[in-house]
């Protein structure tokens, strides 16, 4: 027994059974990335649709929701290569690409109408003050002291010039409708079937 175990016979058999652990261990644990990406795509892709989807009932996207927060196809589109068709890759890369440009755009809308929100404010400010100063240097000429109810008033005054609220046309408006009208919702569908599958989603 002791000659056996010492013998290259035993020592290539063990070479061989740890080789195979190993392969299979490899493959187990990519098989599990595997099935852990295809979960947070299928999530990813109804995230985003739903959010397309409240757009074409309401009109309007939000400012603080992103449509593609993290792009995991992008890091893992390797893993389906071999489980979906060309022109099923290319649907959900495009749904990726979509969600992205649309992003950009909305920071882009956010951006502008907070601008245009300051330099409104600004102009009415410097709008309320160049009508106040004429007053300021008639009672300053004529050395008459400005009261708090005077300052209330005044203080009032700027108050009454500067909207709460301002609504915006957006210039991007038919840029949105035509990007989110046009694309096709791919989750219902037989590639998000296939991902699920590969996932193990009921």
């Amino acid at each position: 027994m002791d000659t056996f175990l010492n013998s290259n016979v035993f020592t290539g058999i063990a070479t061989i059974l740890t080789a195979l652990v190993a392969i299979l261990l490899y493959y187990w644990e990519q098989r599990k990335k595997k099935r852990d990406a295809a979960k947070i795509i299928v999530q990813e892709i109804r995230r985003a649709e739903d959010l397309i989807n409240e757009y074409k009932e309401h009109g309007a996207y939000k400012f603080t929701k992103k449509i593609i927060a993290t792009n995991s196809w992008a890091k893992n589109i390797h893993y389906f290569v071999g489980d979906l068709a060309q022109d099923e890759l290319d649907k959900i890369s495009n749904l990726y690409s979509t969600g992205e440009y649309l992003d950009s755009i909305i920071v882009k809308v956010s951006d502008t109408n907070f601008q245009n929100k300051v330099n409104l404010h600004n102009k009415n400010v410097q709008q309320v003050i160049s009508e106040l100063q004429p007053s300021i240097q008639n009672e300053q000429s004529t050395s008459v002291n400005f009261q708090p109810e005077n300052k209330m008033s005044e203080s009032k005054q700027v108050k009454k010039f500067i909207p709460i609220k301002i609504d915006i046309p957006a210039p991007w408006k038919g840029l949105l409708d035509e990007i989110s009208y046009n694309y096709e919702p791919i989750y219902h569908s037989n590639i998000c079937d296939k991902l699920k599958n590969i996932a193990q989603i009921k």
